[in-house]
């Protein structure tokens, strides 16, 4: 369908328009929740000529394109046994795609051209797959080879080449590599000699700053001028593993760059120096002059991990909008993203202002970001979206002001039977004011509800933020309230507040969460009898910690592949690097010797005789963060006193389950797991088997 953006309003009120249901409507069926999206990742090339998209064939992701001269769609993937997880054009007639080894977090990247020819491993999966003409090579496992960790820039005036850094061995540092895409042969751009984590390049592809550490020194912002000038130190700050990974903050005032601006001098950077939440400020590298505030907000910080506008350079493993930073087609910052209670820009350019409400005038009831433009603007992919719809896609003609239908990301999902996701906040015990979201199912009464708390994982830098989530849809279509807290530590609310939840684990963080239950008890919402936790990583750690250390508070507790041994974990295999990166953690969390009393009283497998509620856990074989034997500590736990547990152990899964059948067996089995604990009389409790589910078959 093609339409004027005026003509499409009528069209999309009419869609969208939802009443109150009488009755609860009947819940989503798993299959129809958790099937991988019909079409994901839309972009379109440089020229204009393709739209490419992900989309499921043989139960996995795979590279879809469209040729908008022919009108003729075709596969460039044909993979079976892993998904491809996300792409890029490169160059104008260039792509490059991901895939992930059986959830080990071992990542394949490939090129091939747009009619699927010239097929090039850059760097190999264990085993690579073959495209969809069936070409491809097999390959050493990754694992004998120095790993690409990132794209640094995609050096958009090369027309071959991209830049990336590759690890040397189990240093954590890595030197930067310029890569043919055409051909996958390899040169060093270069040498790690500052010890650098992090490296930005300029337009031209320049590497002009970077975030250096080292074993003993603090880090420092390190800047030149030129390919052939020194590197001199512009900021120095102490050490934090945050300031590397490009998270909220070290453990006092700083500022980090962020991209360099359309002149290749002046930098854009976050800055905490003056602003608990951060600002948005330009600094000029040769004179050390700042400039003036672009943004600031007074309850959040810049930048929106969810936002789908599209900077001029960015890559496979950059970010939408680095710290919400909003580029127009000639480069100039055009606005700044944020995410207070709901996804919201402020702009800066007039123009895109006027676009942005142009595309919400016609695209009403949902929130709406440019995801994919062309070099020069021209087009445009939107996304539209909301907390119960999990998208439309439509393609944007700026010169004739004219949208068209791509496609629905899930065609068997319908936004009127959802429920509504709203923005919360209550007062902990000592005071402090805590975020967070309640989604009340459709349909139900408001009191009294059947209840579930959501923490988030990380916990330090992620967040909650407004938007659609199958996992919260799922459990609201069961009739269970979800209720989702960013308790202290989460990110985005500003340095204090993220520092209120360091060496928080089972403390101050649990306890946020404890007072959010006990305020939606006390406000008639939640049936205290029927009150669930369901986390993943650090949330699994959080329902551990909830059933362990109040256990009065929880009819039972859905653990997906959480810590549950803090003393045990060390240093997970995928955090190599030096003494300055396990100091960071001690920052966080407690010092594993000085506090070893603190870790003890908050381990949940020193504290599993508390128990009552009945456990479903989940893990992966694979994992690399949360490893197994996290798993078989707290199993060798709950039987030894004799607690009610159910268990679902995936082969080939890693931090989360990524393929289709092994998510689906999970949410059938957290389905019937919930509905015969959060609605049994108190004392009731029913013993679930263990099962492990084997790998997936491969498919030849």
């Amino acid at each position: 369908m093609k339409t004027t953006l005026p003509r499409l309003l009528a069209v999309i009120v009419g869609l969208f328009v939802t009443g109150a249901h009488a009755q609860p409507p009947p819940p989503t069926r798993p299959e129809t929740m958790f099937a991988d999206p019909d079409m994901q990742t839309v972009k379109i090339s440089p020229t204009g000529r393709y739209l490419t998209w992900l989309a499921p064939k043989n139960k996995r992701m795979n590279l879809a394109i469209q040729d908008r001269e022919t009108k003729q769609v075709r596969w460039l993937t044909n993979m079976k046994e892993e998904n491809v997880v996300n792409y890029v054009w490169a160059k104008k007639d260039r792509l490059l795609f991901v895939q992930q080894f059986a959830g080990r977090e071992q990542f394949g990247l490939f090129a091939c051209d747009p009619d699927g020819g010239n097929f090039v491993v850059i760097n190999p999966l264990e085993r690579v797959e073959a495209d969809a003409d069936g070409r491809g090579v097999e390959s050493a496992p990754g694992s004998e080879r120095d790993l690409p960790k990132s794209l640094i820039s995609l050096l958009p005036k090369d027309p071959d080449h991209i830049l990336m850094d590759r690890s040397r061995g189990r240093s954590g540092l890595a030197d930067v590599i310029k890569v043919n895409i055409r051909n996958g042969k390899e040169t060093i751009e270069e040498r790690n000699y500052i010890n650098a984590r992090a490296w930005i390049a300029d337009a031209n592809g320049v590497l002009r700053v970077a975030i250096c550490t080292d074993l003993e020194e603090p880090i420092r912002v390190k800047y030149r001028k030129d390919a052939k000038s020194e590197w001199r130190t512009l900021g120095e700050f102490s050490k934090d593993l945050s300031l590397i990974q490009g998270e909220a903050s070290p453990v006092e005032k700083h500022w980090r760059p962020s991209v360099f601006a359309k002149d290749n001098r002046t930098l854009y950077v976050k800055s905490f120096m003056d602003h608990d939440k951060s600002a948005i400020r330009t600094l000029d590298p040769e004179t050390g002059e700042w400039g003036p505030v672009l943004f600031t907000h007074p309850r959040v910080e810049p930048g929106d991990r969810l936002a789908n506008y599209v900077l001029r350079t960015g890559g496979l493993n950059s970010r939408a909008a680095p710290d919400g930073l909003i580029f127009n087609s000639a480069g100039e910052l055009g606005g700044v993203a944020y995410t207070d209670e709901y996804p919201e820009v402020q702009w800066l350019d007039p123009k895109l202002a006027k676009l942005a409400k142009d595309i919400d005038g016609a695209l009403r009831g949902t929130r709406n970001g440019i995801i994919s433009t062309t070099s020069d603007g021209s087009l445009m992919v939107v996304r539209a979206a909301s907390d119960r719809d999990p998208g439309m896609f439509y393609l944007y003609d700026a010169a004739k002001q004219e949208l068209s239908e791509l496609g629905r990301a899930r065609k068997g999902i319908d936004p009127k039977v959802l429920s509504e996701m709203r923005p919360v906040r209550f007062k902990a015990r000592d005071g402090w004011e805590i975020p967070g979201y309640l989604t009340i199912p459709i349909g139900r009464p408001t009191t009294k509800m059947p209840m579930l708390v959501v923490p988030h994982g990380g916990p330090y830098g992620p967040r909650d933020v407004w938007g659609y989530s199958d996992d919260v849809q799922f459990f609201a279509s069961r009739g269970y309230a979800v209720l989702q807290i960013n308790y202290r530590g989460s990110g985005g609310y500003g340095l204090e507040f993220q520092l209120g939840g360091y060496k928080g684990y089972g403390r101050k963080m649990q306890d946020d969460l404890t007072d959010g239950v006990k305020w939606c008890i006390e406000q008639g919402l939640a049936d205290p009898a029927r009150v669930g936790i369901y986390g993943a990583s650090y949330g699994g750690y959080a329902v551990l910690a909830g059933l362990t250390f109040t256990p009065e508070l929880y009819a039972c507790g859905v653990n997906y592949v959480g810590v549950a041994d803090i003393e045990s974990r060390g240093i997970p295999r995928s955090f190599v690097g030096p003494r300055v990166i396990r100091e960071s953690l001690a920052i966080r969390n407690v010092d594993p010797v000085k506090e070893a009393d603190i870790i003890r009283a908050t381990n949940p497998v020193a504290h599993v005789q508390n128990i009552r509620a009945p456990l479903f856990s989940a893990y992966g074989k694979n994992d690399p963060r949360v490893q197994f034997d996290q798993w078989q500590m707290l199993e060798s736990r709950l039987k030894q006193h004799g607690k009610t547990y159910e268990i679902m152990v995936a082969e080939n899964e890693g931090h989360g389950f990524r393929k289709l059948e092994n998510k689906l067996e999970y949410f059938r089995r957290v389905e019937a797991f919930l509905e015969t604990n959060m609605n049994v009389p108190e004392g009731r409790v029913k013993v679930g088997p263990a099962v492990v589910v084997p790998s997936a078959k491969k498919t030849e």
